[in-house]
């Protein structure tokens, strides 16, 4: 259980655990964020196989509907109906009749065979566990696949080989983002205007640029007033949707002639906030709102796992009240740092005054936009 007072964390965070007996956990095998870590990982995945089948096979379609010929819908099952072998790199699909990922596990050896990753939700999944396991936990092959697929879904997506930024210039030498198209994936207009937006915020590209990266280190200065020095933390990998943030941006700024599909960051958005499903037509104005806070709540998670960990990951009996007055020091500060608040939230200070006592107070709150209202002159007209 770890230290939930600082922050706040919420009970529904936690993922559902079954009963099946598992090893218990080292002291390096921590699991700050969600989704749970298993036995299975050290038989069950294989990154040098998976990219061997990954790159010679059509990317996101099951690979026995296409051999079968089977069609959902009238076409091959594929998208975010696609499972990844971790083991041999086999896509199959999960929601059709057929059921081949499922198969697939069942007629291999299973416990060599039992985790996949979703190509729709980059999530993880192992069928002996029977739950989600985590891919940011101490398991480096797993958390090493699963940043194998994404890039080389904007690979397939885009047609253009994944190229790294330059680490000469830090991946700022080019200040200039190309314009580049946005494939619709059917009236998703109103979520491209927003990405071709966000594609030409430079601070934008720059900072997330520089927190993508596991082990990212984090200097978090609090006020004086907290009697507390400076801490450095190590951050650990993103989540999913700022993943997803960051290869697309990435794709946006390859060379090369081609739309740029949009579809893992839209599933993922999707995600978040199941209202933008279906197709239909959306405000842009909200689909903003979600997705930066959607990604700004990915980034404070983040930092207060990074910082929990700086203190050796206390728990509720472990921890003085020292310790927690640290720890909630550092939490209040270090969530400020997110690359989402340093570029698009504002702060509006609301100031009153009492009429009798002329006491002054003021209320400070946090914005990402602010709506003002856009008043009609009227104009009289003469009827001759």
């Amino acid at each position: 259980m770890r230290l939930k007072d600082p922050f706040s964390l919420k009970a529904a965070d936690m993922t559902k655990r079954t009963n099946k007996p598992r090893k218990p956990r080292d002291e390096e095998s921590s699991d700050e964020v969600s989704g749970l870590t298993c036995q299975h990982v050290s038989k069950a995945v294989d990154l040098n196989s998976v990219k061997k089948a990954v790159t010679s096979s059509m990317w996101s379609m099951c690979s026995d509907c296409l051999r079968e010929r089977t069609m959902i819908d009238g076409e091959p099952a594929s998208g975010h109906d696609i499972l990844v072998c971790l083991k041999c790199g086999f896509q199959g699909c999960s929601q059709s009749e057929s059921q081949h990922s499922t198969k697939h596990h069942q007629t291999l050896h299973p416990e060599s065979h039992c985790i996949t990753i979703s190509l729709g939700t980059w999530k993880a999944w192992c069928f002996e566990c029977n739950e989600e396991l985590s891919t940011h936990c101490n398991k480096k092959a797993l958390a090493q696949t699963l940043d194998f697929l994404q890039k080389h879904s904007v690979k397939a997506a885009s047609g253009n080989t994944f190229n790294t930024p330059d680490k000469a210039t830090g991946g700022k030498g080019s200040t200039l983002v190309p314009v580049k198209g946005i494939n619709n994936l059917g009236n998703t207009c109103f979520f491209n205007a927003v990405m071709q937006n966000l594609s030409q915020t430079h601070m934008l590209n720059d900072l997330i640029q520089d927190v993508k990266e596991k082990g990212h280190k984090l200097k978090i200065c609090p006020p004086a007033e907290s009697n507390v020095g400076a801490l450095m933390v190590t951050l650990p990998s993103p989540e999913p949707l700022t993943s997803a943030m960051f290869l697309f941006l990435h794709s946006m700024k390859e060379s090369g002639k081609g739309p740029v599909n949009p579809k893992t960051l839209f599933n993922q958005l999707c995600q978040k906030a199941p209202r933008f499903k279906g197709y239909q037509q959306q405000d842009s104005q909200e689909l903003l709102h979600y997705l930066l806070d959607s990604m700004r709540v990915e980034e404070t998670k983040r930092i207060k796992a990074g910082i929990l960990k700086s203190f050796n990951n206390p728990t509720e009996k472990t921890a003085d009240d020292e310790t927690k007055r640290q720890v909630k020091a550092y939490g209040k500060e270090g969530v400020k740092m997110n690359f989402v608040d340093r570029i698009f939230v504002g702060e509006l200070t609301n100031t009153i005054m009492c009429e009798e006592c002329e006491h002054i107070s003021t209320v400070k709150e946090a914005f990402i936009d602010i709506s003002l209202p856009i008043i009609e002159e009227r104009v009289s007209i003469s009827l001759h």
